[in-house]
């Protein structure tokens, strides 16, 4: 079986750690899928990293520490340097997206179907259920300067699955969170993409990092695609 590793980047999150290894524990054992947990930590506060510590002799859990905060997309990416995985799968540690959804997930890159799997919100089957109408109507409007780079229903989805080498070859660097839409906007129509729908639930604890620092790296990611688009044509 292909070698997966879930990339798992953490900022002051110690009371979800538990919740979501015990849920990725059932999940590795209920599928019989392969796969270890690489927990990225960018510089918490708190007790996260003593949280996934104390995991590390119980199964396949690992911890990379960075010193700074260099931002979830930095995060997948140096995550994906420390692994010699074919396939990774990124996913937030607030227990916003089902660790159940895990093999249907990897299940079309393992069978060498699919070059990228997303979880989606946005096709038939996928919700927001505690969202309220402002925040999807935000997050709609959000997707749609995205759509110029790519042709998915949730170009902004954290919950992904990829060849680690889609990864490793992104040039430059990416900022914020948007990960996901540098691998689509940078390999285009040569990726055979599957959206599977997903529940987004909001976190139980915690505080989200949705900022206005967030917000600027969106918008300067989607400035940084535009202007490679230009060089290209």
């Amino acid at each position: 079986m292909a070698t997966v590793t879930l990339i798992v980047p953490t900022l002051n999150e110690a009371e979800n750690i538990d919740i979501l290894l015990e849920r990725l524990t059932l999940v590795r054992q209920s599928s019989k899928l392969e796969f270890d947990v690489l927990f990225v930590d960018s510089a918490s506060s708190d007790s996260t990293c003593a949280r996934i510590s104390a995991w590390l002799n119980r199964g396949p859990v690992r911890l990379l520490r960075r010193e700074i905060n260099v931002g979830l997309a930095g995060a997948v990416i140096a995550g994906a340097g420390a692994t010699d995985a074919k396939f990774i799968l990124v996913m937030d540690a607030d227990l916003s997206h089902p660790p159940e959804a895990i093999p249907d997930l990897l299940g079309p890159l393992l069978a060498g179907t699919h070059d990228m799997v997303i979880g989606s919100r946005y096709v038939e089957g996928g919700a927001t259920p505690d969202w309220p109408l402002s925040r999807r109507l935000s997050s709609r409007i959000a997707t749609i300067p995205a759509l110029l780079f790519c042709n998915v229903n949730d170009p902004l989805a954290g919950f992904f699955a990829v060849e680690r080498k889609r990864l490793i070859d992104l040039p430059g660097t990416v900022p914020g969170f948007k990960i996901g839409l540098a691998i689509l906007a940078e390999y285009g129509s040569e990726l055979r993409i599957k959206e599977i729908p997903i529940e987004f639930r909001d976190r139980d604890f915690g505080v989200s990092k949705m900022n206005r620092k967030v917000v600027f790296d969106y918008l300067r990611q989607l400035l940084g695609l535009a202007g490679r688009r230009i060089i290209r044509r």
